[in-house]
């Protein structure tokens, strides 16, 4: 036996008990000899050396691409679906996970491009308790959200449609998160009532404000401020901080304008919240010369909710009545009204300081398939 093939047996063997170093000091000083000699499995071998040893636990970012670029050259992709573990998927995704974790989803595309959907699995992985996507989902995830950060919008559609169409399930509501790229992708390519049909799909399962304000930012280019108006009252009523959503208040400064009073309070607001944040201001709104120092945040805020809680419940009937019970461990009570009738009412509906036996209170009523709650309850010194 000569020295060659001496060389392969035993990095081999080295591999087989993890001594993956040297193991791969002795797959390099062959390869360079004689390439041309390796079998599938020795190449397979050779590439996860030097995955287990320059890639799992890379600190190089040049590195690590230099030796994923090799390895792509060493082995193609393999079914997982077939072998259950693949060196060129593997040495891959290590390369797209590095992007991930910098938010960099651009920079995934050449990298993406370099696989096979068809030829990754689908099996959910386990782990921490929940399942996480598979292989096959994250590549569409990630190709969705790579080609919209990228503004090729006819790309992103047409990975995510394919997603759909080909996924037999998904983790984390990850086909609606797809609707939604195709519908702001669809967005920006100005097919707006495209786009508002994906939407609809979207909000059937999210309820995030941003998603309601980029509705209403489509009515708004479709001349129909008043449809408009009927999805920013539920962003404006959400409850994520007011901080976060400043953009909302300028969405709504714009929808109000046949009402100048209420769009100057909504404009003020977003002027507040951008300043203190230290976020540029939009130009339409920086030349209103709003004079921070006359404005009370609280007092804006709270004025504003007051009009879209008006708004929310324009058509209902304001019902009265006086809480019977309320268990503070439950953060629940009822309301009897002044027809008799028991309402359940949630703490997070109280809109007040002090919930009370014998308070009188105003509410208005939600009814879903199984019953009937009291909203927006208020003591009879907050009366609607």
């Amino acid at each position: 036996m000569n020295e060659f093939k001496r060389d392969l047996i035993s990095a081999h063997e080295l591999k087989t008990v993890g001594k993956n170093r040297k193991a791969l000091k002795l797959y390099e000083k062959c390869y360079k000899k004689h390439p041309e000699e390796f079998s599938f499995n020795q190449i397979n071998d050779y590439a996860w050396t030097i995955y287990k040893t320059r890639i799992a636990f890379f600190k190089d970012e040049d590195e690590l691409f230099e030796n994923v670029e090799f390895i792509t050259q060493l082995v193609e992709q393999r079914n997982f679906n077939k072998c259950g573990s693949c060196v060129y998927t593997s040495s891959i995704f290590k390369v797209l996970n590095h992007f991930k974790s910098q938010n960099d989803f651009a920079s995934m595309i050449p990298w993406l491009r370099k696989l096979d959907p068809d030829l990754l699995d689908e099996k959910l992985y386990r782990k921490h308790g929940r399942f996480n996507k598979s292989h096959r989902e994250l590549y569409y995830d990630w190709a969705s959200k790579a080609y919209y950060q990228n503004m090729e919008y006819e790309k992103c559609i047409e990975v995510s449609k394919t997603a759909l169409n080909s996924l037999k399930r998904f983790v984390d509501e990850g086909d609606t998160w797809l609707r939604w790229r195709i519908a702001k992708s669809l967005t920006e390519m100005g097919r707006l009532k495209e786009a508002l049909e994906y939407y609809e799909k979207v909000i059937e399962v999210r309820h995030d404000w941003y998603m309601y304000r980029d509705i209403a930012e489509i009515y708004l280019r479709l001349k129909k401020p008043w449809i408009a108006l009927d999805y920013l009252c539920p962003a404006v009523l959400c409850d994520e901080p007011n901080k976060s959503k400043a953009g909302i208040y300028y969405t709504c400064y714009k929808a109000l304008k046949s009402n100048p009073e209420m769009a100057l309070k909504h404009a003020q607001l977003y002027y507040l919240l951008k300043i203190q944040s230290d976020y540029p201001v939009a130009h339409e709104i920086e030349m209103l010369d709003i004079d921070e120092s006359q404005l009370n945040k609280r007092e804006l805020e709270k004025e504003i909710r007051d009009l879209w809680i008006q708004y929310k419940y324009k058509n209902r009937k304001i019902r009265h009545g006086t809480i019977v019970s309320f268990k503070n461990d439950e953060s629940c009570g009822f309301i009897k009204t002044e027809d008799g009738d028991e309402i359940f009412f949630h703490e997070k509906e109280f809109e007040g300081t002090d919930i009370f036996i014998g308070q009188v209170v105003s509410f208005y009523t939600e009814e879903n398939m199984k019953s009937i709650k009291a909203v927006n309850v208020r003591g009879d010194n907050n009366a609607l």
